[in-house]
């Protein structure tokens, strides 16, 4: 068994929140059960590790939404730790909880017409999608090195501006009833300052990238297993990739930007968590 992380006071005292799980409605629980049937049942042969198996030590539920105290209790075996958060959390200091061995968990939980997609951050995302990975050891250890060598760029302001108005266009997007003209205005704003940062790529862009194409999106080994939390918490995404473009990743993905509300056009395979691994590094060595 590993240690249990110590929780440094930030930043995680200036996102956490309290859960109050009394507040979550019936829908909500709903949303809930309904995703995890649609999960478990799709990701049965496609997860990198058992799917169901590892919910349950995660201390994850199928039958309703999970208890922050039950999934530190249970992520304490591994030596990881989660917050509760309202939204979305600055690059940077993610990658900070990341190094610390800590995972955000978002109180949101989507829409039940967004099931199978949100845009933005939500308790099924991040529960059902970050946590069951942290059963194997090795991608614990990718994890928090990711976190270590992310902690360590500096963000312009320019991916400042990217990042929050990424915020904004997600959680407008991830509404109920967006209005479609509002949307499309927080749209061709994101759009723009993407443009303008594709000018000038910075480290901490490039690293963003990969993150995408490795932890949010990424596939692993000869039969390309899923490991990435955006294609383990969405049914509609972990079936695509069965008809999704795949190649073997390389520093060839950082050519590759994303689009946070729309499927991903290809995917990336590492051979084995030693190769995605080594891809850090020489990801890490380029952008330095």
């Amino acid at each position: 068994m590993e240690l249990a992380c110590e929780m440094p006071l930030a930043p995680v005292a200036q996102f956490s929140i309290s859960q109050r799980y009394d507040r979550y409605s019936d829908s909500d629980h709903e949303s809930w059960r309904c995703a995890m049937h649609a999960l478990i049942h799709v990701l049965e042969s496609r997860c990198a590790v058992p799917y169901a198996s590892a919910l349950r030590q995660c201390g994850l539920r199928t039958n309703r939404l999970p208890k922050l105290t039950e999934i530190n209790q249970a992520l304490s075996h591994f030596g990881w730790h989660s917050v509760m958060v309202d939204s979305f959390i600055p690059p940077p200091k993610f990658m900070e909880l990341q190094a610390q061995r800590i995972l955000p968990i978002t109180r949101h939980v989507r829409a039940s017409s967004q099931l199978g997609y949100t845009p933005i951050p939500d308790i099924i995302h991040e529960a059902a999608g970050h946590l069951p990975m942290l059963v194997d050891s090795e991608y614990r250890r990718f994890l928090q090195r990711f976190g270590e060598e992310g902690k360590r760029l500096v963000y312009s302001e320019l991916d400042e501006r990217v990042y929050l108005a990424q915020k904004r266009f997600a959680e407008y997007a991830g509404l109920p009833f967006p209005d479609i003209n509002r949307l499309d205005e927080l749209r061709h704003e994101l759009d723009s300052l993407r443009n303008q940062q594709k000018k000038a790529l910075t480290p901490a862009c490039l690293l963003s990238r990969f993150h995408w194409w490795t932890v949010e999106y990424g596939l692993v080994g000869q039969d390309a297993k899923l490991f990435g939390a955006g294609l383990l918490s969405s049914s509609t995404e972990a079936l695509a990739t069965d008809r999704t473009k795949r190649l073997r990743l390389s520093m060839d993905c950082l050519d590759f930007d994303y689009e946070i509300s729309k499927m991903q056009p290809q995917l990336f395979v590492a051979d084995d968590w030693t190769h995605l691994h080594d891809e850090l590094s020489a990801v890490m060595r380029y952008v330095a």
